[in-house]
């Protein structure tokens, strides 16, 4: 593993996902890495093992470093894994926007250039109304292949459709890496919400998502932490968590989707302390009527993005901390808010 004296660049171990999550098995293999339900939880240790023969089981599909892969799932555990599998090998995570369908779905394909993609059994389906590009190979997570229509390239060749248990492999078959994966490789593609034209496929370096989710950006996460991610992991709101609480070695709490009524339950269940609500999430959270629930959680921060609600107001409601900040997909959280910042709309300071 290469050694950088330079400290813009941060180390392997603070940034890349294989040497950090190693690192944080080696030295806490009991501590909860993803926190699922009140009931489901994966140490560190059980994560490494996960990703690794998750790994194997690409590496035996022929995914090799540097190769795109394209993901396309709900959260869940099964997003996570294959996700870190794929970053185990040096590969390029690319997770796509679930609503995709038709022209923008033909658009991402064609962009992301990969042979291989994993996909849920109730989205596999939009696969065979469109041109798939270079796609040769169908990875269909929860249900049965056999029973998707068939999905060809655009030499008209069906594409093989195969089961997720191709990837339930053993750590112990995976062959080593052809070389060191460096803070400066590409970590994924993710892609933007496209509100001006096609979305553009934002290529992200592992030291671009650490400056985005490390101390610098986010200076209110602690290893102490569970952030509750409730954005979709194809977003970059659901990158930033996951990278960001794997940098301190804390946890993540991970749940399907933000639920106004389910909120305060999610948080209590998995033991959260942090949250992002973007949007109007907020205002929802705020706009509930006063209960005991207000207080009784465990969360104490929540960053607010935009800063659509009064922050020193809410942080009293709910006995919380607030803060905001500004990011794209494309920069690096450039500007961050102090604790419970008075004037309503703003975004912090450089």
């Amino acid at each position: 593993m290469t050694t950088v004296n330079d400290p813009r660049v941060p180390q392997a171990d603070e940034c890349v996902l294989r040497p950090a999550l190693e690192k944080w098995a080696r030295v806490q293999p009991g501590r909860v890495f993803v926190k699922l339900s009140a009931t489901e939880e994966v140490t560190y240790a059980a994560m490494r093992d996960l990703a690794a023969a998750t790994a194997a089981g690409l590496q035996a599909l022929g995914v090799g470093q540097g190769d795109t892969v394209v993901v396309w799932m709900p959260n869940g555990l099964d997003c996570l894994r294959v996700w870190f599998g794929i970053n185990w090998l040096g590969a390029v995570y690319v997770p796509i926007n679930t609503a995709y369908r038709g022209p923008l779905l033909r658009h991402v394909l064609d962009n992301a250039g990969a042979a291989l993609i994993l996909v849920h059994a109730e989205l596999a389906g939009r696969l065979a109304e469109v041109d798939t590009a270079t796609l040769r190979r169908v990875v269909v997570f929860g249900g049965d292949p056999a029973a998707l229509p068939a999905i060809r390239n655009p030499a008209g060749e069906a594409l093989e459709r195969l089961s997720s248990s191709v990837l339930d492999r053993s750590a112990g078959e995976l062959r080593p890496l052809e070389r060191a994966i460096e803070p400066w490789d590409l970590q994924s593609i993710v892609y933007t919400s496209g509100t001006t034209g096609p979305s553009k496929g934002v290529m992200s370096s592992y030291a671009h998502l650490h400056a985005m989710a490390g101390r610098e950006g986010f200076c209110m996460l602690a290893q102490e932490d569970r952030y509750l991610c409730n954005l979709p992991l194809f977003h970059v709101g659901g990158t930033i968590p996951v990278m960001g609480m794997l940098a301190r070695g804390g946890s993540i709490a991970l749940v399907s989707s933000f639920s106004t009524d389910a909120f305060w339950t999610s948080v209590r269940d998995t033991g959260s302390t942090v949250v992002l609500l973007l949007g109007v999430m907020a205002t929802f959270v705020a706009k509930r009527p006063p209960s005991a629930e207000d207080r009784d959680h465990p969360l104490r921060t929540v960053i607010i993005v935009p800063l659509s609600e009064d922050a020193p107001a809410f942080a009293a409601r709910f006995g919380v901390e607030v803060y905001t900040l500004y990011n794209m997909t494309e920069i690096s959280t450039p500007l961050v808010s102090e604790m419970n910042p008075p004037k309503t709309g703003s975004c912090g300071r450089p």
